[in-house]
């Protein structure tokens, strides 16, 4: 009989112990699920603040009229204009980006205008005309310049307006194609990622061209003012600058150029 109490003592208390290592492990379980179910709460609530913070950083429409970041609803481009020092001057330059004179003074002027505008020593503006698509019988002065103002949307203005003109065909009137335009010209400024895409979407869905009629129409009026008609054509302080064109055949360093700036002024 003691040996049977014995044993039943015995597996009684095993079975109890079983019991309780059981429940230790079933809490062992529930301790790791929920620190599991916390760490993917919390990377659920990182995802979504990324997402949130990407969202918020591109407010701009998916639809609708809009006017790029460095510009005025009339068109009037300025250039680093949080480098401006006081006192700079203004230089204002009217141009089409089919106007092969235009790319002549690009070539000559382009980088030490940007170079004086980096510095703060001048304010630079830019009005772009489309006026030559009607001379020309095409639309690829209002594309190019629809375009650009895309480019500024994602801050790469400069770079694309410099690759318009690097690759402006050699026979007026030949323009730009539309792969150009949104792929080409877009890789050679370096928009790629989602800035290539919302570029893309401007462009692709003509979200500037209100903008660029606006640039046109008023620039053409502001030319008439000065009796100038044409592009390219340079203004320093309000007043027209016609010598500009002496530096084509040689071009002045940025210090030589705001000599002849200051001159005019």
């Amino acid at each position: 009989m003691a040996d049977k109490k014995t044993t039943a003592t015995t597996s009684k208390r095993a079975a109890l112990r079983a019991q309780q290592e059981a429940q230790e492990l079933a809490k062992k379980r529930r301790r790791i699920i929920g620190v599991v179910a916390g760490v993917v709460v919390i990377a659920l609530v990182v995802v979504a603040v990324i997402v949130g913070l990407n969202h918020k950083s591109d407010d701009t429409p998916t639809s609708g009229q809009i006017t790029p970041p460095s510009a005025t609803k009339d068109g009037v481009y300025t250039i680093n204009p949080d480098k401006v020092k006081d006192g700079a001057i203004t230089v204002t330059v009217f141009q089409d980006y089919q106007c092969p004179i235009c790319k002549d003074a690009e070539n000559a002027l382009g980088k030490q205008l940007n170079q004086l505008s980096t510095d703060g020593k001048i304010k630079l503006e830019y009005h772009t005309l489309t006026f030559l698509d009607n001379n020309l019988r095409n639309d690829a002065s209002t594309r190019a310049a629809m375009a650009a103002a895309a480019a500024d949307s994602v801050g790469k203005l400069e770079a694309y307006h410099d690759v318009i003109y690097r690759h402006q065909p050699q026979r007026e009137g030949e323009g730009y194609t539309d792969d150009q335009l949104r792929k080409d010209f877009a890789s050679e400024a370096g928009i790629t990622g989602s800035d290539l895409t919302k570029f893309q979407r401007i462009y692709d869905n003509k979200q500037t061209e209100q903008f660029v009629k606006n640039s046109n129409d008023k620039g053409l009026q502001e030319l008439q003012k000065f009796g100038s008609a044409g592009t390219p054509t340079f203004l320093i302080n309000g007043k027209p600058w016609n010598s500009w064109n002496a530096f084509v055949q040689s071009p002045p360093s940025a210090d030589q150029l705001l000599q002849a700036i200051k001159a005019v002024n």
